[in-house]
């Protein structure tokens, strides 16, 4: 069929030639893309402010499951009201693709953070950012929406405060699954998704302050050498002990740290 033989340059001229026609906004640049969607920056003419615009990679355009998905997106954004998560502003679509505009969040994922930049977290730094991503995904789940994807790229450090992007994968939060039936904690529609991600993502801040004293790998537990109340806790998330009942219980487990900022 000829529409699946659209390139992604030509859709991102098509992209830049709907913001030309719509004077209240310039284009300013590509930002990238994932499997089904790709991002722009542009701006508000009148008050200088950044948005995100997303839409549905042309790829995908023709396909209703994804099409359904990228609505799904766009409707969840729009019953949540959290300060820690977009907001969006519109949405349409483009070339036969759907998009929608919402805030543009400033800050850096912890993926650069980690990875280009170098940081390094912790234990106490570790878990206080822990909390608060715990406390975020609390919030997320009072509202019925299990993120499904709170992955180091996804999750932004804006000044002190921890923000949550890319909710494609998300879904609403299913209050009767039986775990014991769950096989892959990623995909779960619960808070097993949510809290098997939080597991992974504070490996990565423990791992960013580890310097290997051998070349041979090991697991985490004998390379990080734990508090064995963090250990404990990492492996709840991780499945690899009895998980939590819930994010907030999560939340209440949380080992002591010394927050060195209060």
């Amino acid at each position: 069929m000829w529409w699946k033989r659209i390139s992604e340059k030509s859709f991102d001229q098509a992209v830049e030639l709907y913001i030309a026609e719509h004077p209240d906004f310039s284009f300013k640049k590509f930002l990238g893309y994932g499997s089904y969607g790709r991002t722009y920056l542009i701006e508000d003419c009148s008050s200088a402010s950044l948005f995100v615009l997303k839409c549905l990679r042309p790829k995908h355009r023709h396909h209703q499951k994804t099409i359904h998905k990228f609505q799904q997106e766009i409707h969840i954004l729009q019953q949540l009201s959290l300060p820690y998560v977009p907001t969006i502003h519109s949405a349409g679509t483009i070339s036969d693709s759907p998009f929608f505009i919402m805030d543009y969040v400033n800050g850096q994922t912890f993926e650069e953070l980690i990875f280009q930049n170098g940081t390094k977290f912790t234990i106490a730094q570790s878990l206080a950012i822990t909390k608060q991503l715990l406390e975020q995904i609390v919030q997320l789940h009072n509202y019925g929406i299990v993120h499904r994807d709170l992955r180091i790229p996804n999750i932004l450090l804006v000044g002190q405060q921890l923000h949550i992007i890319d909710f494609g994968l998300a879904t609403t939060y299913q209050k009767q699954i039986d775990i014991s039936t769950i096989e892959n904690p990623k995909r779960a529609e619960n808070h097993i998704s949510d809290l098997y991600f939080v597991g992974h993502f504070l490996l990565f801040l423990l791992y960013s302050d580890y310097k290997p004293s051998k070349k041979k790998e090991k697991v985490w537990q004998q390379e990080l050498k734990l508090p064995i109340k963090v250990q404990d806790f990492l492996e709840r998330l991780l499945w690899i002990q009895e998980p939590f009942a819930s994010a907030l219980e999560a939340l209440q487990s949380m080992p002591p740290f010394i927050d060195k900022n209060h």
